[in-house]
């Protein structure tokens, strides 16, 4: 994990822009603590932080061509490194160092934009070109890093966090109503916006170029989606069973590469399990892996930690999580993540990278990214039920279907299916709801009615989101309910929420690097190619292929195992004591009423309503409106009334440092 920051055609003096940049780097500094770097020319100015993961030693950052026309920082890892170098190398390029970067480097002078076709990583990264005075930045297809960036009084400022823009004094703090209402409706902002006003989001798959002809935002990926017209499969079950372990397998040796030591997460689930499975196939030696447990909680998972981690004999470590835990440390989560939070499972995340960290594990293997592209969540159920029923009509039979179908969802979500099938029945006569099944979870969070009013409210957030995946996705106007409502899994739970929430951001500062083999490009298009009922079996049985292709690797216990998906209560750990800690001041009066986005009528009668559930868990959907407002306080206090940097020592850190007004490397 790494960042970069910075920043074009400032038009300041040389001293105030490296004074700007070491302050951009004191904001991202927790994402690369191992050190450091500068670039800086009259046009183009960045600095870069670094996790070292690759070529430790000659892999510092930024990287300059020799003829110092092309200048880079790179944030991830690009995993097909060595075979794109061997491609460069043909060409006649010559290396100085073994790293990743490098390679990218000279990737993006040799193919330009084309490289990103050629890209198996999770990176985003920013690329100048001095002779040409552009800078292209990237993300990677499934965002699983992040890049922000905002143009104010003629400036373009970039960063890997929000944090690092509001480091330049010239960039204003301001929560943006809109963006914090789209956050808790949709789990995560409209897809290139954020929570603040003026601070875009890069969307994954896109990159920017901004030049002396102004600034073009465009996609080079579409995430494939089951549009469930193939036709007769490519393939037999069998066959795509082999197949679907050859890509996965390739997946996770990729993603395996690194100079540090290695382990895997162990969930107690299917997609961890057999992520795990793999990479113990593929190593020699003791294979760490690492779990979270909640004892006594009816979300603990240990059991199932224990018969994976025994049958593919890891050393094997968990992290106890408690109630304490979440509200010691659910504010300095909210200012990581820059996002609202709906559940307190970002600070259990956190608490496990921080154990992986001093575990001395680097790298680290998980299996987020399977649900969306196998079908895993029972959204995907109501998806199948409702075409059928805007087909044939809404009936009992349909209803009985859906109910023997439904299991992880009512784990949090006290609805029925009959209450689902007249949810939809009233939109019925609009035709196929444009958001998918997702429209039913998204009206169901009460923060947007909590919130003062701004815009046109949540008829135009749906229009913006609608909007951005009809600009996404060719033909979304023409998916069913299934392909609309797995690209809405992609775009809000996986990338929005999970690619942030749930792994970049709580990673951040604990010396750890996560790895996805389920969302790489060859594993997700082909799986996009499957017959549906390959991937969802009979109404009940999801993720069906992934089960039978490790049929073989799997305990019984593991294999058979619904979907269950990682649950940290949180609303009831959060609740206002009278003890005058950081939620009683929080949640009081003042502070609410200061907070100019949220309505102080409507948040003080939902947290009447929380309090009365003291004896208990909070239900579904106060918790996540009660989350969700407490992070809205908290970004208002931390990112935009109190926003201050951390002291870093930036000179014991920065390594490489490089005057581009006079061409010399300052440090190397």
């Amino acid at each position: 994990m790494c960042g970069v920051v910075g920043f074009v055609n400032s038009g300041k003096r040389k001293d105030d822009r490296i004074t700007g940049l070491r302050r951009g780097i004191r904001a991202i500094a927790h994402r690369g603590p191992d050190e450091a770097g500068i670039y800086d020319d009259n046009e183009f100015s960045l600095g870069t932080v670094r996790l070292s993961v690759i070529d430790p030693q000659l892999g510092k950052q930024p990287m300059v061509t020799a003829d110092e026309r092309f200048v880079l920082g790179l944030n991830g890892e690009i995993f097909n490194y060595l075979e794109l170098r061997q491609e460069l190398e043909a060409r006649g390029i010559r290396f100085a160092t073994r790293s990743d970067t490098e390679v990218l480097l000279y990737s993006l002078v040799v193919w330009g934009e084309q490289a990103l076709d050629r890209l198996n990583g999770q990176f985003a990264f920013a690329f100048y070109d001095r002779e040409r005075r552009e800078l292209l930045l990237g993300r990677d297809p499934f965002g699983e890093r992040p890049l922000f960036y905002t143009q104010q009084d003629g400036v373009f400022y970039f960063a890997s966090e929000i944090k690092g823009l509001f480091a330049f004094g010239e960039v204003r703090r301001e929560l943006s109503a809109e963006g914090v209402r789209a956050n808790g409706r949709y789990w995560t902002p409209v897809p290139g916006e954020t929570c603040f006003a003026g601070v875009r989001s890069l969307p994954p798959g896109h990159v920017v170029r901004v030049g002396p002809h102004g600034m073009t935002l465009s996609p080079y990926f579409e995430i494939p989606i089951d549009r469930g017209d193939i036709g007769r499969p490519a393939w037999t079950f069998d066959e795509a069973k082999a197949e679907l372990r050859d890509r996965l397998e390739d997946a996770v040796r990729l993603r395996l590469r690194g100079d540090y030591p290695l382990g895997a997460f162990l969930s107690g689930g299917l997609d961890s399990s057999i992520i795990a499975s793999i990479v113990r196939q593929n190593t020699t030696g003791e294979l760490p892996t690492f779990s979270i447990t909640m004892p006594g909680s009816w979300a603990d998972e240990s059991a199932y930690q224990k018969i994976i981690a025994a049958k593919l004999g890891t050393e094997h470590s968990c992290v106890v999580v408690t109630g304490r835990d979440i509200r010691e440390r659910f504010p300095n989560l909210v200012r990581k993540c820059e996002a609202l939070l709906h559940f307190g499972a970002p600070v259990a995340v956190e608490m496990l990278a921080e154990h992986v960290g001093q575990s001395g594990v680097r790298i680290v293997l998980g299996g987020e990214g399977a649900d969306e592209s196998f079908f895993g969540y029972d959204i995907l159920k109501e998806a199948t039920v409702l075409d059928s029923c805007l087909a044939g009509g809404f009936t009992a039979e349909q209803e009985t279907l859906l109910g023997s179908s439904l299991d992880d969802l009512l784990h949090t979500d006290p609805t029925t299916p009959a209450a689902i099938l007249r949810f939809f029945q009233d939109q019925a006569g609009n035709g196929s709801p444009i958001l998918g099944a997702h429209l039913r979870r998204f009206e169901s969070e009460l923060l947007p009615g909590l919130l003062a009013a701004a815009g046109q409210g949540i008829a135009d957030d749906d229009r913006r989101l609608a909007g951005f995946a009809r600009s996404q996705v060719t033909g979304f106007d023409d998916l069913d309910m299934v392909g609309r409502s797995q690209w809405l899994d992609f775009q809000t739970l996986l990338i929005g929420y999970g690619m942030t929430c749930l792994a970049d951001r709580p990673g951040a500062g604990c010396r750890i690097e996560a790895r996805y083999p389920f969302v790489d490009r060859s594993v997700v298009g082909f799986a996009a190619r499957l017959p549906r009922e390959w991937k969802l079996s009979g109404m009940t049985r999801e993720k069906h292929i992934l089960r039978e292709a490790y049929a073989d690797v799997l305990p019984h216990e593991i294999r058979e195992r619904p979907k269950f998906g990682m649950r940290i209560p949180g609303a009831e750990h959060l609740l206002p004591t009278g003890a005058g800690d950081w939620v009683d001041e929080l949640t009081s009066p003042r502070r609410v009423r200061d907070c100019g986005v949220l309505d102080e009528r409507g948040v003080h009668g939902l947290f009447e309503k929380v309090q009365s559930f003291s004896d208990g868990p909070v239900p579904f959907p106060y918790n996540h409106a009660y989350l969700q407002v407490l992070s809205t306080l908290l970004l208002q206090e931390s990112l935009v009334d109190n926003f201050q940097l951390p002291e870093v020592d930036i000179d014991r850190i920065l390594l490489r440092e490089f005057d581009g007004t006079g061409g010399k490397l300052l440090r190397r």
